[in-house]
């Protein structure tokens, strides 16, 4: 399953950016981590997209209590979506 997440933070693109570079390690055991991109829409919003994504382990990982503490600290919220080639 490929996964696209729209998401907006209080705090500023570059501060979610250089927390994405840290969990790099922790995003393979749910997708394919090469393929994985985060992309700036302005300084409050921005969208990822994962692919390959493992939703059981992904779940898991998104229930941790560091990553409520990154969300917390970066006021983030999103919305996640399912997309899928068209060729």
């Amino acid at each position: 399953m490929n996964i696209l997440i729209k998401g907006k933070c209080t705090t500023n693109y570059d501060s979610v950016y250089q927390e994405f570079l840290k969990g790099s390690e922790t995003r393979a055991i749910c997708c394919d981590e090469s393929k994985t991109t985060i992309s700036k829409i302005d300084d409050n919003n921005f969208v990822v997209l994962m692919f390959d994504v493992d939703m059981l382990k992904m779940k898991e990982l998104l229930a941790t209590p560091e990553r409520a503490e990154i969300m917390k600290k970066n006021g983030m919220s999103n919305e996640m979506f399912q997309f899928s080639s068209l060729g």
